[in-house]
This record gives C-alpha cells, structure tokens and sequence, in this order.
C-alpha cells in the first residue's frame, strides 16, 4: 500500500485512487471478519489442548487443523504459493523457540487467536500481550539482531481437489467425535471456514501480515497494519456484543499486567525465533507443506499439553 502514502502526498494520479481506496476497504473488511469470527468460535489452542488432555474431547483441536486446510485450499484455488517474510530457521533456533512459545502460550492462557477474542469480551489485561509481543519484534527490527533471511515461499503440495477431500475427511472426523459432546458444530465449522480464508486473502492482499505481527507495521505508519489491525480488533468487539457472553469491559490489575506481559515477551520470542507465531504455522507454514512449520506446531502443542497435564488450565471456551 506505498501507493495509498504516496497519493496522500500527491505522488499518485487521481485516476488511481479509487482503487486504491477500494483495496483498502476490502483489507479493512477482511479484518474485520477475521476478528469477528475468532471471537465466535472461541478458537485458542490452549482450548484445544485442555479439551483434548483433560477432557478427551479433541473436537477443537481438530478444528484448528480445519482452518489450516482451509487456508491451504484457498492457496491452491487461487494459484498462489504462501509466503514467508523470512525463512525458516535452522533447528538450533526452531526447537526452543517453539518451546519458548509453547510457554509463553500457556502462561497467557490464550493462544493470538484466543488473545483477540479476549481483548473483543472486554478483557484489556490481554493487550498486554500484544505489548510484551511487539516489544521484542520491535526491538529486533530497531537494532537488526538477527541476520536477514530471504523470503521463502512454496507452492502448495497438494492440488484443489485432493485439498478439497481432505478438508471434507477433517469436518466429517471432527463431527462423528463431536456429535455428543458439543453444541457449536455448526459455528465452529462457519468460524474455521471465515478465519482460514479472510486470513489467507489478507495474506496475499498484504504481504507479510500475520495476526502476531499486526500492529508491527503500525509503528512505521502503515496504513495497511492501522486498518487490519483496527478492524481485526473491532471485529472482535461486535461479536462479542452481539453474541450470548456479551461484552464486560475488565480492567486489569498490575499482577494480571505483568502476566500478560511477561507471557507476550516469550510468545515474541519464539514468534521471533521461528519466524512466526502460531498463526503463522497454521495458516501459511502448513498450507505450504513446510516441515519446519509441522515440527514447530507439534514441539508448540506438545508444550502446552505437558503443562496443561501437568499444572492444569482454567482456560475455557466462552461461546
């Protein structure tokens, strides 16, 4: 969107600002839909993953491999290969960080996903862990840490139809181990289907955009990083409003800030250090067929779900 910059400045011929605008309205309205249905399906992997060590129920899990496949499908439809921002990194950094991020999830109690539903509820003490997130994006882009990786983008491995199958195999699995035990089939399914594609289209709309990094662009005045994130956020809030829990606006105490913070700081971490948060693996590591992003995902999962068995987990699904 330099171009959208460069016509405030009078840099872009009149004739192109309709679309720009345009392209704009339509990435604002993505946001706002992703936000939204994050909020309605409830959908955190720190759910999932209580759901499926305490209680059994692996529903929700499975719905989160849905949503990648989703993503996968729309990437195929459209012909287009998921890209990377920066490549994969080498086993010494990719194993702990998934660790640090697995971490850094469970003492937040919410994965980014869940984390926008939360901020949607009410619950502000969650923007702390975005904070805790962007400061360590932010202090490695100030002072180049790390040394640059080239982009890396990959077709996806399997073509629409088979992608297709697959996706109809993972509802059909998910609803025969859901049918007695959960009500929301139907949502969840609506929530994973909207989340997988606006997530994919605003990927391709807005190179380099993922839900971890949202607000990074806004500190270099992006006018793309402002709306989605805005929206996004906004998104979270009307459904919260229009749905049964409600909206319950909860200021945060300095124990819960301090949480929050210290949780985001090592989900950054390992977002850092992979390179992605687990949006990133879910929705353009796996639909590319990386391996780094599978192993990633299960060392993050694998994490949660030691702690969760181990120290227990009150988180819980809120629609």
């Amino acid at each position: 969107m330099s171009e959208f910059l460069s016509y405030i400045t009078g840099l872009v011929p009149v004739a192109a600002t309709l679309e720009i605008w345009g392209r704009l309205a339509l990435i604002a309205a993505l946001g706002f839909v992703l936000g939204f249905a994050m909020n309605r399906g409830s959908i955190c992997t720190v759910i999932a993953t209580k759901e499926l060590v305490s209680e059994r129920r692996p529903a929700r899990f499975i719905a989160l491999v849905e949503c990648a496949a989703w993503a996968a499908l729309v990437y195929a439809i459209l012909e287009t290969e998921p890209i990377m921002e920066a490549g994969w990194s080498s086993l010494v950094y990719l194993v702990p960080a998934a660790i640090f991020l697995g971490i850094g999830t469970y003492i937040n109690g919410s994965c980014v996903f869940g984390s926008v539903g939360h901020i949607g509820n009410g619950e502000i003490e969650f923007v702390f862990t975005f904070l805790g997130i962007y400061a360590v994006l932010y202090t490695e882009t100030a002072f180049d840490l790390l040394s640059d990786q080239p982009v890396a983008s990959t077709p996806p491995s399997l073509g629409a139809t088979l992608l297709s199958l697959a996706l109809l195999a993972i509802v059909a699995t998910r609803f025969s181990v859901s049918r007695r035990s959960e009500t929301n089939f139907r949502r969840l399914t609506l929530a994973m289907g909207t989340v997988g594609v606006t997530s994919t289209a605003l990927a391709i709309l807005a190179p380099g955009f993922s839900i971890t990094a949202s607000f990074g662009p806004i500190a270099s005045v992006s006018v793309v990083g402002a709306a989605i994130s805005v929206c996004m956020f906004g998104g979270s809030f009307v459904s919260a409003r229009l749905g049964k829990h409600g909206f319950r606006l909860k200021w945060p105490t300095v124990k819960a800030m301090v949480k929050r913070t210290l949780a985001g700081t090592l989900m950054g971490l390992g977002a850092l250090l992979i390179p992605g948060g687990n949006d990133t693996l879910l929705l353009i590591g796996l639909p590319a067929g990386a391996w780094q992003a599978a192993l990633a995902y299960v060392l993050f999962v694998a994490t949660v779900a030691v702690l969760v068995g181990k120290l227990g987990s009150i988180a819980k699904a809120w629609s």
